[in-house]
């Protein structure tokens, strides 16, 4: 068989990858470098493009802002940390044991980039930011992220109230938030202290969701319901 032929052959038999995906995941990765070493503040459209070697206006096509560049890595990472949890939860059916993976796990996928993140921190606190996690238009993502605790506890070996369990991931998911900006601080070596604040915090919590069990602890359990309702609203 001609050389030629053959080659084309190998192409047939390879998934490619449109040159529009490919022009966009261009674009993606030189972004994502230059908010790591530059800073997400000082970086600009133009300096992604030039730094991609595309026209301002072709990079704009495929991301109207760099908030829509962000939040693309938030999706990337989100839909990693499914696959994995999934994967893991395979493996245990403990569900304070899947909760912690699944922190750890985010913490890791973020960690190549905390310089920046650390700046997006700041916005946090702004509903009306697009990055802040409470806003419109991360609410895609805050429910997949509130949907993997979900799916951890449904398919644990964990008893818990009916009630309890209908507002348990939406606070577990606050609780994932507060780590993730701890540690987004944490300057202690190999984030000593931000483990710390894991097993310490899983440890109480995992030990009131243990006492809501008990009837003297309803009193309590109704102002929880109702924080986690103004809070959603």
């Amino acid at each position: 068989m001609p050389q030629t032929l053959k080659s084309q052959t190998k192409t047939k038999g390879l998934k490619q990858i449109p040159k529009r995906e490919e022009t966009k995941q261009k674009i993606y990765r030189t972004a994502m470098a230059l908010f790591q070493k530059d800073g997400y503040e000082k970086t600009t459209m133009r300096k992604i493009a030039k730094e991609s070697k595309l026209s301002l206006g072709l990079t704009y096509y495929h991301f109207h802002s760099k908030e829509d560049l962000v939040l693309e890595y938030y999706k990337g990472s989100q839909k990693e940390l499914k696959r994995l949890c999934e994967s893991y939860f395979k493996t245990t059916k403990d569900f304070k044991t899947r909760f912690k993976y699944t922190i750890t796990t985010q913490l890791e996928l973020f960690s190549g980039h905390k310089k920046f993140l650390q700046v997006l921190a700041r916005q946090a606190g702004d509903p009306n930011d697009p990055l802040s996690p409470f806003s419109k238009e991360s609410e895609g993502l805050r429910e997949e992220a509130v949907g993997i605790i979900r799916q951890a506890m449904a398919t644990s070996n964990s008893k818990l109230r009916e009630d309890l369990s209908k507002v348990l991931p939406d606070l577990l998911w606050m609780q994932q938030m507060g780590i993730l900006f701890y540690w987004l601080t944490d300057h202690s070596k190999s984030y000593h202290h931000t483990k710390l604040m894991i097993h310490d915090s899983l440890d109480l919590t995992f030990k009131l969701i243990k006492l809501s069990n008990f009837p003297l602890f309803k009193n309590v359990m109704g102002p929880i319901f109702r924080m986690v309702r103004l809070v959603k609203t």
